[in-house]
């Protein structure tokens, strides 16, 4: 049986919106698998030295600098609190994809651990 490669336009926006094309750079390929795999390695890392996971936001601390995000993702046509809503929503999506990956383990809803999950082989 012969596959045939599928051809599709980039997602885009009709306005730029630098929240969304922040999650879309961390996500995107190449990006997205090594930042899984550095989840992966943070959590594992964090589980050795301290013998409990880090919470999603100790997580991501340590993994991205600086920790002031709104500092870097430059939105200045939102009010703050629309800016900070944006930038949770962000933090989310990152820990839900590194979740369904397979890099890291949390329950949504019952756990404030995270866990490592499996490692992500980059080949």
């Amino acid at each position: 049986m012969m596959c045939e490669r599928a051809e599709h336009t980039a997602f885009r926006t009709l306005t730029p919106d630098p929240f969304l094309d922040a999650l879309l750079d961390l996500l995107a390929e190449p990006n997205g698998s090594s930042l899984a795999a550095h989840a992966y390695e943070t959590t594992r890392d964090w589980w050795d030295e301290h013998a409990q996971g880090p919470t999603c936001d100790e997580l991501l601390a340590a993994m991205f600098a600086p920790n002031d995000w709104l500092e870097v993702i430059d939105d200045p046509s939102r009010p703050l609190p629309e800016r900070q809503h944006q930038l949770a929503l962000i933090r989310e999506w990152l820990i839900v994809s590194w979740a369904r990956a397979g890099a890291i383990s949390v329950v949504f809803g019952h756990d404030t651990v995270i866990r490592p999950g499996s490692s992500i082989d980059l080949g």
